[in-house]
Parts: structure tokens; C-alpha cells; sequence
């Protein structure tokens, strides 16, 4: 980890988030944007619902659609609280590294964008924490944010 960065944490009695934490608020965030995707077009899945292969591929149709969703989520969330739900409940929040207040709106959106490309490489940028001293992800690093505990 950065030592200044290390040396700031420390005397604002700032930790970093733990990886079961950030899982945990993920698959809660995850979770949620399902919920709205299944409920927003929930005709169309009951239409399809005798077929998994009908099912998924209009799912893939729905690609961009989902995306935007996620990226609105994330980013309307993080600058208004620093947080997404799933952070909420986990009692994590994202800071900018440089002024350890909630993301603005540049940082949260390209934070957020960051992370769907990541997902899209098969969460290549989320695997990254872990060999990260400061278990900073892709969208971390392009967000010029951490994730600590709240």
C-alpha cells in the first residue's frame, strides 16, 4: 500500500474494507438490479418462461439496457451517499483517495462504467483486489477511490 496513503488512513482511524464485505455488498447490489430487471420486463419473462434458451437470449438483448441500469445505480448512489445499498448493509463506503470524501459525480461515473468492463472480462478488474495492497479494484484505481469500512 501507498505509505502516504497507509499514514492518512491511519490518522483518520480509516480501515479498508475487507473482500467478504465488498462480495457481500455485490451480490446484494446484483441481487437488486435482477429484481428490477425481472420486474421492469416481467411480461416478457412470463411470455418466455417455458424456454431457458428464449429466456437467456433475451436477456443478452437486454444487455445494454442492463448496463445502463447499473451504471445509473452505481453512480447515483455513490455521489449522493458514498454508497449503494448493498455497501449499506455490508457497512462499507467509497472515498476519494485524494480528499476521503463520497465520490463526485466524474469519479463515481467513471468508476462505475470501469466496472462494467470489468465484469464484461470475466471480473478480471474485481480480482485484482486481491493482489492489490490497498484491494483496490479496476474501478478503484479508475475512480481514484478505496472502499472502507463505514
Amino acid at each position: 500500500m501507498d505509505e502516504k496513503l497507509e499514514r492518512d488512513l491511519a490518522r483518520e482511524s480509516l480501515t479498508i474494507a475487507s473482500t467478504n464485505a465488498r462480495m457481500k455488498a455485490f451480490i446484494i447490489d446484483d441481487i437488486l438490479i435482477s429484481l428490477l430487471v425481472i420486474v421492469a420486463f416481467w411480461e416478457n419473462f412470463i411470455a418466455l418462461a417455458s424456454d431457458f434458451t428464449a429466456i437467456m437470449s433475451y436477456l443478452n438483448s437486454l444487455f445494454i439496457v442492463i448496463a445502463i441500469m447499473k451504471v445509473s445505480y452505481q453512480t447515483l448512489f455513490l455521489t449522493l451517499y458514498g454508497a449503494t445499498l448493498g455497501k449499506m448493509v455490508a457497512k462499507i463506503t467509497v472515498i476519494e483517495i485524494n480528499t476521503f470524501a463520497r465520490p463526485t459525480l466524474i469519479s463515481a461515473l467513471s468508476r462505475s462504467v470501469v466496472r462494467i468492463i470489468s465484469e464484461m472480462m470475466f471480473f478480471i478488474g474485481f480480482i485484482w483486489a486481491f493482489f492489490n495492497p490497498s484491494h483496490q479494484t479496476w474501478q478503484d484505481i479508475a475512480g481514484k477511490t478505496i472502499v472502507i469500512d463505514a
